[in-house]
């Protein structure tokens, strides 16, 4: 395993200190494998004068550090002794949640590996801690000073360091231990750096290894919680993102799968922990995308974080209502009055809740208003943070004027987004197959809506991505399919994908426009429900459906098949998606229910353009529910054969991009 450092281009991240730099410098010069990470706060100790950090040795273990800055002081030997103790029983505790880093014997659990905590001195010169060490209680923490001070000693493979993370240990691990797995490294990073890793909702099965050892009655016995999910890292693209603390006002414009949603959970932690006595906002339009946050700030051990605030828009209006005004919502659903009238208190002085940073997901949902009121809560500071971001192919709200975006409307702001626009091409969801599909379906759609004029590809960035190179199942596109026939359509796909692929109910997940369209006598999610009884398949549901007479199922509590509209489903991805109930998409609705069949492009070019704009939507929800997908897609169509909507399906699947129209 070579040496990874976290953050790797270091040298041009303000927030990054000068100890840091050094220690960062020093350990390129002195390690070769393992992770050295410094900037953590895994147990809310880092404060502005003493940061934290850690280095995983493979073949040693775990070593977690505190960085001080002033020189050692003999007399205060039992305050370093004390730090170090709490540092080291809170991180181990962390740590012994995990299914992945324990052995147990009987009911009680230990490390597999060696795990200590040090004080790192970082700005003691060798001789001089040298000397003092005579008076201190002889940790071997202090040793790892005069390792990092030493240059131009790189590890070979034949000799190590000079540091034996297993010296001085005071907590149990197995005697047996060889090394750490990169899965065993990652599982560390989701407990102690949970910005620098991806969470799946998805549990691994982790067999815990039992072993005999000597254990005492203070060792930790074995609760039932210890869990394990799948964990990627992020790769030194997205950490130098999530490290870039630029101040001011910008915009991450990104396509599908370029893991935006994961760098805003990551930038909001960071700033949490830089801006302790700040609060930090991570807002949305979707309450499931909030639900997979909480879920993953819950894995983070962020629970105790006072300062984060992760919530939907309408449930950031009803908490500044009832805390800040002492008021009631009407519903949980913000009306555009209640909106207005939460602006005008904040604007006025009367709700005085401000927030040093304000992260936005999927901006492009959002009303001008919406903006106008996030924007307003910020702090008056020079070193506030605004961000945006969002991908455009994913439109699913109309908005007031054809090709504006959203923040380009807030209302007395004039917000410079020079240099300030980063565009994420990376697609890191979808397999490569999936991408492709994908970006023949934004080629072919976008093309003609600019021919129509209904889009400008050279205003915003409208266009295809780079896809992942991760090999995966080729989309399986079923068109001309009759609405009589989806049921069972379905319900084959559903079987086909758990036993040709050996993928489980949870790992599935059906999306559709619409639970039902009156006016076309089809209730989709009727007929689905009713077929996944008859055949006694689990699933649940994430979105609204107490008119259907089901029960909504916050999305970190779903198991079985998921079932879920496209809008509800923004935001979140499953390893294997259906696409279904397409139907009404034949059609587009007047406001007052009138509904006209869509018969071709011609059509479409010669509506007005509020009809255009929904046609237009309704395109895009289709593109972002087929972008849902990691590894497996089907698409189930029972749109009408030579339709504009199920020529971009056919389009999209043919294995070429289009040239022209």
């Amino acid at each position: 395993m070579a040496l990874r450092i976290w953050p790797g281009d270091y040298e041009r991240k303000e927030h990054i200190t000068r100890e840091e730099r050094l220690l960062l410098r020093n350990a390129l010069q002195s390690i070769s494998d393992g992770h050295f990470v410094i900037g953590i706060d895994p147990v809310g100790m880092s404060t502005d004068t003493v940061h934290m950090g850690f280095y995983i040795a493979p073949d040693q273990g775990l070593l977690t550090f505190s960085v001080y800055t002033d020189p050692i002081n003999p007399n205060l030997n039992e305050i370093y002794k004390s730090y170090v103790e709490m540092a080291e029983r809170k991180i181990h505790e962390r740590l012994l949640d995990s299914m992945m880093l324990i052995v147990r014997d009987g009911e009680r659990k230990f490390l597999k590996f060696p795990y200590r905590h040090a004080i790192i001195f970082a700005n003691e010169r060798p001789s001089a801690s040298a000397a003092r060490n005579a008076a201190i209680e002889p940790l071997a923490a202090y040793a790892y000073v005069h390792f990092l001070h030493t240059a131009g000693k790189k590890k070979t493979a034949e000799k190590g360091p000079d540091l034996r993370i297993a010296d001085g240990c005071r907590v149990a691990f197995d005697p047996d231990f060889q090394s750490l797995s990169e899965q065993e490294c990652a599982a560390i990073f989701e407990r102690l750096a949970p910005e620098y890793v991806v969470v799946m909702h998805e549990k691994e099965h982790v067999e815990v290894k039992q072993k005999e050892a000597a254990l005492t009655e203070q060792d930790f016995r074995i609760t039932g919680r210890e869990t394990e999910y799948r964990t990627f890292f992020l790769d030194e693209y997205q950490v130098g993102l999530i490290n870039d603390m630029g101040r001011g006002h910008r915009v991450i414009l990104a396509n599908p799968g370029a893991g935006k949603s994961v760098l805003l959970l990551s930038k909001a932690f960071k700033y949490a922990s830089l801006y302790k006595d700040s609060k930090v906002l991570l807002t949305c339009f979707n309450n499931n995308l909030a639900d997979s946050y909480l879920f993953k700030r819950r894995c983070a051990d962020f629970g105790n974080n006072r300062n984060l605030y992760i919530m939907t828009l309408h449930k950031l209006v009803k908490r500044l209502f009832e805390e800040c005004l002492h008021k009631r919502c009407n519903s949980n659903i913000a009306t555009p009055e209640e909106i207005q009238e939460c602006l005008d208190k904040v604007r006025s002085g009367e709700i005085t809740m401000r927030f040093k940073a304000v992260f936005i997901d999927e901006v492009q949902i959002f009303e001008p208003i919406y903006l106008e009121l996030c924007y307003a809560l910020l702090e008056k500071s020079d070193d506030h943070t605004f961000l945006m971001a969002g991908d455009l192919n994913q439109t699913v709200r109309s908005q007031s004027r054809r090709g504006d975006a959203p923040w380009k409307k807030i209302r007395g702001v004039r917000l410079d987004f020079t240099g300030r626009v980063r565009y994420i091409e990376k697609n890191y969801r979808n397999s490569r197959q999936i991408g492709d599909f994908l970006n023949r379906m934004l080629c072919y759609m976008n093309q003609y809506m600019e021919k129509l004029e209904m889009i400008s590809l050279k205003e915003f960035s409208y266009d295809s991505f780079e896809p992942g190179k991760r090999e995966g199942i080729t989309p399986n596109i079923q068109t001309g399919a009759s609405r009589t026939q989806i049921r069972t359509a379905v319900l084959e796909a559903v079987k086909e994908i758990v036993g040709k692929y050996q993928v489980g109910y949870s790992d599935i997940a059906i999306l559709f426009p619409m639970k039902k369209n009156a006016a076309l006598n089809y209730p989709f999610l009727r007929w689905i429900t009713s077929a996944l009884d008859q055949e006694g398949i689990p699933y649940s549901l994430i979105t609204s459906a107490e008119d259907e007479g089901h029960t909504k199922v916050p999305y970190s509590q779903t198991t079985g098949v998921v079932l879920s509209t496209i809008d509800a489903s923004l935001g979140l991805d499953f390893k294997a998606v259906i696409v279904a109930g397409l139907y009404p998409y034949n059609y587009y609705f007047t406001d007052t229910g009138y509904k006209r069949l869509i018969k071709s492009w011609e059509q479409i070019g010669a509506l007005g353009r509020g009809r255009q704009e929904k046609v237009q939507i309704q395109m895009r929800k289709l593109y972002t529910a087929c972008s849902r997908a990691r590894d497996i897609l089907y698409v189930v169509s029972d749109l009408k054969p030579g339709s504009p909507m199920e020529q971009l399906l056919i389009k999209a699947k043919e294995n070429e991009y289009v040239q022209s129209l």
